[in-house]
């Protein structure tokens, strides 16, 4: 969720570039010229809130064990909330490495003295990439069984 949000914010305050082409002709461009930068941080955005949510059903609400074997609406919820999240975070990471590549000449010419641009785009685009990697993960461990518990035991489960 961390990770999701900071590329959002990092990739929103990406600084304004001036580019000077030929004849003085110049050009601002900030990430709002480029639809796959804004639709990852529309996207990050929306997996944060929806990883909020989760967290708020699996923790917040509780969860009585009913032993008549019929899955709960929160657990449905949150399978949907996981594979949703998913979603997003890899669709908008894979959309920014393209974005990436199709406007390298444009974004390199905003890096060094013309602006943060560039370092900026960059700098989300790998921590969304790191976000997306992490849903992932989570989602797998969650199904896997491990031959150890990470949470606390008490005494009496010894």
């Amino acid at each position: 969720m961390a990770l999701a949000l900071t590329s959002a914010v990092v990739m929103a305050t990406a600084s304004e570039c001036t580019i000077y082409g030929l004849h003085g002709a110049k050009t601002t461009v900030t990430f709002k010229n480029y639809p796959p930068f804004v639709y990852m941080a529309v996207f990050n955005i929306a997996a944060t809130i929806l990883e909020a949510a989760a967290i708020y059903l699996q923790v917040g609400k509780g969860d009585d064990d009913d032993d008549d074997g019929a899955p709960k609406l929160s657990r449905v919820v949150l399978v949907a909330i996981d594979v949703v999240v998913q979603a997003l975070l890899s669709s908008a990471t894979g959309a920014v490495f393209s974005a990436v590549v199709a406007y390298g000449p444009q974004i390199s010419a905003c890096s060094g003295t013309a602006g943060r641009f560039c370092e900026q785009v960059s700098r989300a685009k790998f921590i969304s990439l790191a976000a997306s990697i992490s849903a992932s993960s989570s989602g797998f461990a969650k199904d896997v069984q491990l031959p150890f518990s990470v949470w606390p035991m008490s005494s009496d489960d010894c």
